[in-house]
């Protein structure tokens, strides 16, 4: 772009990342259970988009889960995706 060399793209850690969609069957405003639990998790870098309601499916943010390995970073991944589900609040 400015006739300057581009950086290394080499790998510094391994990383996974996870979409957070609405669930099934929620709608209303948002509520993120489990949140606090994944926060606590070393590596763990959750995006939440500012949206204010949720519907099945709707795109809410994403998380990026980072390992010293890829199976590490895997199966930090798969516990988030088991904790970390978007309600509507109140239903």
């Amino acid at each position: 772009m400015l006739n300057l060399p581009l950086g290394s793209t080499k790998m510094k850690t391994a990383s996974v990342m996870l979409n957070l969609l609405g669930e099934p069957g929620y709608s209303g405003p948002a509520y993120y259970d489990g949140l606090e639990a994944c926060l606590a998790m070393e590596g763990v870098n959750i995006h939440i988009y500012g949206k204010a309601q949720t519907k099945p499916y709707r795109k809410m943010g994403h998380v990026t889960v980072l390992g010293d390995t890829l199976v590490e970073a895997l199966e930090k991944a798969h516990r988030v995706k088991e904790k970390l589900r978007v309600l509507a609040a109140g239903g």
